[in-house]
């Protein structure tokens, strides 16, 4: 086997174990939805979703742009890993401690607030290992955490009782992530015992331009789902997640089969580029059809839910976009025009946000659906029209 051939088979694994371990969560999901749906009621699931969004969106302010930072970080000082990580995470954790203390007060939270607060810190305690794993590339190990968690929360679900309520669906979310959390803890234990407490300013300061274009991706890519945990009764709210997740499942697995592939991709002339460009557009519509129809198939069969043929025709439009707007976004990113993604995203996430609030009440899930993917097709038209005004000319 050639050296070239070699190395490009262990991108690929090493792609793919990385992929694994993060879809095994949104399927895991998807399986639990399963469960309490059909031993519970689609209003529970709905509860719970409620809560997941907008407890995930307060959480982004303790851990934006941590990622990005230590990356670097960790490259420029590769024997300082361990310290810099440790100051980082202490940093961040007085961050946290500011925010669930303002969670406490949200009216949203109230009923669960100490159930919440615990899980809010584990999901911050988890995440700050995310950037270590990332780094290390000790994905096999994550895969199996994220399997084994998943695998102890649907136990407890299956075996529950019949009169199971939300606070005991969140505590088993909670089981599950303590387990997760005491496996980072004694893999990592090195990390926890490195240097004494330090606050790392530099590092925080560093990851504020992070924070706006986090939050308004965030806007971005679930507004719809936002304005539902507003507008939508929790049965509605409920089966509109299932749909999104089962599209989000798709767009997962197109970055991972691309992505491999994404740095010789950009090693060719700009004319097989683009040649490639419209052959991944096509194959975005091939794909597409069979995605939509496979959603179809679990959502009416396996989970009993019956939607529009315009819920259908919206989200084949929405799948049809990601192989060819995956391969836009590395382009910018490439070429270090992260600000420009970010006007473009934040711009349109403003856009979605305005036009959510007149027509998600009045259209229901359609209506949010329709912000979703005008949404998408904006992104993808303005990344088309703006790359030969930002990017660097390229060699034909």
């Amino acid at each position: 086997m050639s050296l070239k051939r070699s190395k490009l088979l262990n991108r690929i694994q090493i792609a793919s174990l990385y992929g694994l371990g993060q879809t095994i969560p949104m399927v895991a999901q998807l399986v639990i939805s399963l469960i309490i749906i059909k031993k519970h009621s689609t209003t529970l699931w709905g509860a719970y979703v409620t809560l997941l969004l907008w407890v995930n969106f307060i959480i982004i302010f303790s851990y934006f742009g941590n990622k990005n930072y230590l990356l670097k970080q960790f490259s420029l000082e590769p024997r300082k890993i361990y310290t810099t990580w440790f100051s980082n995470f202490y940093t961040r954790f007085l961050v946290f401690l500011i925010i669930g203390g303002i969670s406490l007060y949200i009216p949203l939270f109230k009923p669960h607030r100490i159930a919440i607060l615990i899980w809010m810190f584990l999901l911050f305690y988890n995440q700050s290992y995310e950037v270590i794993i990332l780094y290390q590339k000790a994905f096999k190990f994550n895969f199996y955490v994220e399997l084994f968690r998943n695998v102890i929360v649907v136990f407890l679900l299956v075996f529950a009782s019949e009169t199971f309520k939300l606070h005991e669906f969140l505590y088993c979310i909670i089981i599950g992530l303590i387990f997760k959390a005491l496996c980072y803890s004694f893999y990592y234990r090195k990390l926890l015992f490195t240097a004494p407490p330090s606050i790392d300013k530099g590092g925080l300061l560093a990851a504020i331009p992070f924070l706006i274009p986090m939050i308004l991706g965030t806007l971005r890519t679930k507004i719809d789902s936002y304005y539902g945990t507003i507008y939508f009764s929790k049965e509605i709210l409920s089966e509109y997640q299932i749909f999104i997740s089962l599209i989000a499942i798709v767009q997962l697995g197109i970055a991972y089969m691309i992505n491999p592939f994404i740095k010789i991709f950009y090693r060719i002339s700009k004319t097989t580029r683009m040649v490639i460009e419209t052959q991944f557009l096509y194959l975005g519509l091939v794909l597409g059809l069979g995605a939509i129809l496979t959603i179809y198939g679990i959502l009416t069969y396996v989970y009993g839910f019956y939607f529009s043929m315009i819920h259908y025709i919206l989200g084949y439009l929405f799948i049809v976009t990601l192989c060819v707007h995956l391969l836009l976004i590395n382009e910018f990113y490439k070429n270090g025009k992260q600000v420009q993604v970010a006007y473009i995203i934040g711009g349109i996430a403003l856009l979605q946000i305005i036009l959510g609030y007149f027509i998600i009440d009045s259209y229901q899930s359609i209506g949010a659906l329709l912000v979703k993917v005008i949404g998408q097709w904006l992104v993808l038209l303005a990344l088309m029209r703006f790359r030969k005004q930002f990017l660097i000319p390229l060699k034909h």
